[in-house]
C-alpha cells in the first residue's frame, strides 16, 4: 500500500459506541432493586437440581411406527381408552359389525397386522426418559434404550401414537377396518384391511397417553402426521371415525 495515501482515504478511526453496554462486573446492585437486578450466577451441583422440574421438560419427537414397537403400541392403546363405551365391549357389539370391528382393532392382531403391513402411515410421538423417574407413563417399561452404551439408561417412551392403513373408497368402512385373519400366512391380496392402492388413509387410532393429554400433543401429533403424509404424496385424503372425544381433538 502506498505510504502517501490521502487522509480522507483512510478508514475512519474506531471509536466507543455511544449504546455500548455499561460494565456490570463492577455495579454492585441491590437484590430488592427491581430496576436493576443482580447479574451474579451460581452454578447448581447435579445432585442438587430438582429433579421434578427435569422431568417437566417435555421434548417430544415423532417417527414411523415399526413391529418392535408392538408391546408399547398396546399398551399405550390400553392406557388411553379406559372408556367401556370406547373399547366398544362384547355386549354393544354384538347389534353392530361395524364397533364389533372396532373392538377388534383394539387387540394385538389388529395392531400387529397394521404394524406389519403399513407401518409406514403409523407414527408414535416419543420423548426420552430415565427409568425409575417420576412418571407414571404406562409405556414406560416397554421403551426401547436410546443408545445402548448410555449411562443414565434413558429409553425412548411412546406417548402418542397414530395407527392407519389406506382404503381405495373414500371414507372409513367395515372393510377397511378389519384385516385378513390368515395374512401371515397367506401372501395373497385381500379385499379386508390395508389397500396398498388406495388414496384415502384410515385413521383407525389417534391416542396420548392420560399422563400427557390437556397440552396440546394431539394436535401436534396430527399435524406432523398429516404434513408428512401429504409430503409422502401417497394419498389424496384423511378419512377419520370419531367419538365426541376425538371431535373435539379435530375441531380444534
Amino acid at each position: 500500500m502506498p505510504q502517501n495515501m490521502d487522509q480522507e482515504d483512510r478508514p475512519p478511526p474506531l471509536t466507543e459506541s455511544p449504546n455500548s453496554l455499561p460494565d456490570f462486573s463492577t455495579r454492585q446492585d441491590s437484590p430488592s432493586d427491581p430496576d436493576h437486578p443482580s447479574t451474579s450466577f451460581v452454578m447448581i451441583p447435579g445432585s442438587q437440581q430438582n429433579k421434578h422440574a427435569q422431568a417437566s421438560r417435555l421434548v417430544p419427537y415423532t417417527r414411523p411406527l415399526t413391529i418392535n414397537d408392538l408391546d408399547s403400541v398396546v399398551a399405550l392403546e390400553n392406557a388411553a381408552f379406559t372408556d367401556p363405551n370406547e373399547r366398544a365391549s362384547e355386549e354393544k357389539a354384538s347389534s353392530s359389525c361395524f364397533i364389533s370391528c372396532l373392538r377388534k382393532h383394539r387387540f394385538n392382531g389388529h395392531l400387529r397386522y397394521r404394524l406389519s403391513k403399513c407401518g409406514e402411515l403409523c407414527l408414535g410421538l416419543f420423548c426420552t426418559m430415565e427409568p425409575g423417574s417420576d412418571s407414571k407413563a404406562e409405556t414406560l417399561a416397554t421403551g426401547r434404550p436410546v443408545e445402548t452404551s448410555r449411562k443414565d439408561g434413558a429409553v425412548c417412551v411412546l406417548i402418542g401414537h397414530v395407527i392407519a392403513a389406506k382404503t381405495n373408497a373414500s371414507i372409513v368402512t367395515d372393510q377397511s377396518m378389519d384385516f385378513p385373519k390368515d395374512w401371515a400366512s397367506n401372501p395373497s391380496i385381500s379385499d379386508i384391511g390395508h389397500q396398498e392402492a388406495g388414496r384415502t388413509i384410515c385413521l383407525h387410532s389417534v391416542a396420548i397417553l392420560p399422563e400427557f393429554q390437556g397440552r396440546g400433543l394431539g394436535r401436534v401429533l396430527l399435524l406432523a402426521y398429516m404434513q408428512q403424509m401429504n409430503g409422502a404424496g401417497i394419498a389424496d385424503r384423511l378419512a377419520l371415525l370419531a367419538h365426541d372425544v376425538s371431535l373435539r381433538l379435530s375441531a380444534r
